[in-house]
């Protein structure tokens, strides 16, 4: 991570600021090292990229890492993905509507099936995951494109390590549904809207619940590997949405996903 993320950054346990002592270097990069809060919480550096989970993850959440960890490989060979994405990425990013100028949270970046495409637009673009692997794998491909400059940080999205009012523009691609429990959700949408500015804007898609999906398969489960979903009707998603944010518009166009335009109020 180069030091100049830090301003951004905040303990995900006390919300305070984040000191850090290097270890190694790489370049313009902390490579190695740790960053304290004022309480004494300490967070690894690993590898550039600084692992802000705070103490609270619940044990759904700790398996859903473990999960995540082990199928990256696999979840890059998802050849229906990686063709679902040749529709989705440009509507999700004509939601969003960043400009050069904006500042952007990829929320739940994943291996990096969106990052990039992202990261083409702005020039100021911070990706978080709470999977170190996928990370991993996303600074691969970032670099592998001369994107090397995006930030990545390991984090939840119940507890964004992020000062309120950091981001003008929020993603977050099919990341809430697999946040286990209805009290867990409300808060990930609590914190997607604290860390985004007044007026900012929210571009978020999740499962969708659909005539198909009522006849076919479940509302709430889980995916081979441990990794919890659960699918939104429309006025699940409109009502969990406005308890931070102003609804502006909502497709299901997208099949099985809703994709949502909303507005920080």
């Amino acid at each position: 991570m180069r030091e100049s993320l830090l301003p951004l950054l905040a303990s995900p346990d006390t919300g305070g600021p984040l000191t850090p002592t290097v270890t190694r270097r790489r370049g313009e990069e902390i490579w190695e090292g740790c960053l304290t809060d004022a309480a004494g919480h300490r967070y690894p550096v690993e590898k550039g990229i600084p692992r802000l989970l705070p103490g609270s993850l619940l044990d759904a959440q700790r398996s859903e890492i473990a999960a995540r960890d082990a199928q990256v490989r696999d979840y890059d060979r998802m050849a229906f993905l990686r063709l679902f994405g040749e529709v989705e990425i440009p509507l999700t990013r004509r939601a969003l509507a960043a400009r050069p100028s904006d500042r952007v949270l990829e929320a739940g970046c994943g291996t990096g099936r969106m990052t990039r495409r992202l990261a083409e637009r702005t020039g100021d673009l911070v990706a978080v995951d709470f999977s170190f692997e996928s990370l991993r794998a996303n600074r691969k491909k970032l670099r592998g494109g001369g994107l090397g400059h995006v930030p990545l940080v390991q984090a939840d999205l119940c507890h964004l390590p992020f000062a309120p009012g950091t981001f003008d523009r929020v993603v977050s691609c099919q990341v809430l549904e697999h946040v286990p429990g209805d009290s867990a959700r409300r808060r990930a949408v609590s914190e997607l809207a604290r860390v985004a500015r007044p007026g900012g804007t929210l571009a978020l898609s999740a499962y969708k619940h659909s005539l198909w999906t009522r006849a076919f398969a479940r509302k709430e489960g889980a995916h081979n590997g441990g990794i919890p979903f659960f699918r939104f009707t429309r006025r699940e998603l409109r009502a969990l949405l406005s308890e931070g944010f102003e609804v502006q518009s909502m497709t299901g166009v997208l099949v099985y996903i809703y994709l949502a335009r909303c507005r920080k109020t």
